[in-house]
């Protein structure tokens, strides 16, 4: 059965999420230009970092982090902050320009979000002692 307050949740986390994907994007692309992905690349990997640490505080229910929480902030919030519909777009486009840059954008992502995952699972866990 659906959960009509979790739904609520993830709307309200995801339209956060979302504001702050936009937000953080334009940042990027002012300081950086439309040249390389940046704020799609940092949002991954960002997002990566704190999807890591949001999953091993509710795994561990530390600093009180229960599965509501965890619904509002991974799957809301962090849902509508990560971009891997854009990334994907962002990779095809720079292909299209020049190999190198795209498999560096692709690999880059996937590298540094999967290490900052981790880094967050790691940091979790030291926090929670």
């Amino acid at each position: 059965m659906i959960e009509w307050r979790a739904v609520v949740a993830v709307a309200i986390g995801a339209a956060i999420g979302g504001v702050l994907r936009y937000v953080v994007g334009q940042l990027f692309l002012q300081r950086f230009g439309p040249g390389f992905p940046y704020g799609t690349l940092f949002i991954n990997v960002s997002g990566s970092l704190c999807i890591g640490i949001v999953a091993q505080l509710a795994a561990t229910r530390a600093f009180g982090m229960t599965p509501f929480t965890r619904v509002l902030l991974a799957t809301g919030v962090l849902g509508g902050y990560t971009t891997f519909s854009t990334f994907s777009l962002d990779a095809i486009t720079l292909f299209d320009e020049s190999v190198f840059p795209a498999l560096l954008y692709v690999a880059s992502s996937v590298v540094l979000g999967f290490a900052a995952a981790a880094a967050g699972v790691v940091l979790a866990r030291l926090a929670a002692r």
